[in-house]
């Protein structure tokens, strides 16, 4: 243990030099080692996976012993769904700060939101865990059901989003809203792992690239019900003036 370091009953203080002194309520030091803990276990899930990594290797790479442990969290597995909860809220507070930034625009909105969906690869932590989970979720019935129930929240939250745009904008889901947050979850991940497997395939750009197209199309703004068709309005774009004056709709 850090010689600056001196626990009490209730409190923790810390010394950042001998005449700066910080005091941690009991609360604040438990927040403090369950944050540690959490850190650690991401360290562990990523650099040995989630079976192999050990309560006693989180504690140890925490720097706390097993006790410590078992006063945050019952088991791994709810340490775990703590890490992808996190993240969830992590991504959705970009989405709410979006939709609730006063913008209504069909276009602004959509391209607004196509650029924060499109950075989720960059900034995602836990792609890898993920994809883990579905694996263990096939051999192991009780953490299936804890995934099918963490997914449910998911897919919820994300259907609350494409519904919100929706009504922000006046406009027609391209398709049911929950079909749509299930694709782009689903190709979220996919583009992640694959940037993180194969990045010479998928690199940034590309990545970007696609998650920026799909989610534009997923969420495709319609035309006016007063405006031609698109293939109609290049059609007449090519014939004389005179015939476009006789074929496109009067203003």
């Amino acid at each position: 243990m850090n010689s600056n370091a001196i626990l009490y009953s209730n409190t923790t203080v810390l010394e950042s030099s001998p005449m700066t002194r910080q005091r941690l309520s009991r609360e604040q030091s438990r927040e403090q080692t369950r944050e540690r803990l959490l850190e650690a276990a991401h360290a562990m899930f990523m650099q040995k996976g989630y079976a192999q990594a050990s309560v006693e290797d989180i504690s140890t790479a925490a720097g706390y012993s097993r006790g410590a442990f078992y006063s945050n969290f019952d088991d791994k597995e709810q340490l775990f769904f703590e890490l992808l909860r996190r993240e969830g809220e992590s991504i959705d507070r970009g989405f709410e700060r979006i939709l609730g930034g006063g913008l209504t625009d069909p276009h602004a909105l959509r391209d607004a939101l196509a650029v924060q969906y499109s950075a989720l690869y960059r900034d995602d932590k836990c792609s890898l865990l993920w994809m883990e989970a579905r694996i263990i979720a096939l051999r192991d019935e009780k953490f299936r059901a804890q995934l099918d129930s963490f997914l449910e929240q998911r897919y919820v939250q994300i259907t609350r989003f494409v519904e919100a745009y929706c009504h922000l904008t006046g406009t027609a889901p391209a398709a049911p809203p929950r079909e749509i947050a299930i694709g782009l979850m689903a190709l979220c991940e996919g583009v992640s792992f694959s940037y993180r497997c194969v990045p010479h395939i998928v690199d940034g750009k590309t990545a970007e690239s696609v998650l920026a197209w799909f989610l534009k199309a997923s969420i495709a703004v319609a035309a006016p019900a007063d405006q031609p068709p698109a293939a109609e309005i290049k059609k007449a774009a090519r014939k004389p003036a005179a015939a476009r004056k006789r074929t496109l709709p009067a203003a």
